[in-house]
């Protein structure tokens, strides 16, 4: 009976969050046009250049310490957590020493943490789940660029960011309202 009490009480909603701030949509955007280059420079020489890691990891660890300084001035703490250990696993299974999720650079997995850290814990899924349907659908056209199975992934993050924008800005907005 506790435990029917206790999830009764349980507040889900930063869990299932599908909305993003201002401050999150202006990241992403930001985010979206270092990303559209990256994606032109990997299609022509198979690499991003390292500025562009060096700008998504800042904007990861600016979002962890946003989190952080909100957890540490009496905010939730277990929401953020959660989901940098979400994005923290599904990151480790993305980059190609693993190779579980997708086989990648560590630029390329810097480019989708710095993505992930803006999203709410399901939102991070979805992603995922965006990326991965986006690769799959882009990587015989992607291999044409490529050799010896490599292919570049920028253009797959920058589409699978685009699907995430749209997700949040119209299409979970319209589901929802078709509920109530």
């Amino acid at each position: 009976m506790a435990t029917l009490f206790f999830v009764g009480m349980l507040d889900l909603s930063p869990w299932l969050t599908l909305s993003l701030s201002q401050f999150q949509l202006y990241a992403l955007v930001f985010l979206l046009g270092s990303f559209a280059v990256a994606s032109l420079s990997d299609l022509r020489r198979m690499s991003a250049q390292r500025e562009f890691l060096e700008i998504w990891l800042l904007a990861a660890l600016v979002v962890v310490a946003y989190d952080v300084y909100i957890a540490l001035t009496g905010g939730a703490w277990l929401v953020p957590l959660v989901k940098w250990v979400i994005v923290a696993v599904l990151a480790a299974c993305s980059h190609r020493s693993v190779g579980a999720l997708f086989s990648l650079a560590i630029g390329d997995v810097c480019a989708i943490v710095a993505v992930a850290g803006l999203l709410s814990p399901v939102l991070v899924i979805v992603f995922f789940v965006a990326l991965k349907i986006s690769d799959l659908g882009m990587r015989p056209f992607l291999r044409l660029k490529g050799g010896g199975g490599a292919y570049p992934f920028m253009p797959v993050v920058l589409i699978g960011t685009l699907v995430m924008i749209a997700l949040v800005v119209w299409a979970f907005p319209f589901l929802l309202g078709l509920w109530n």
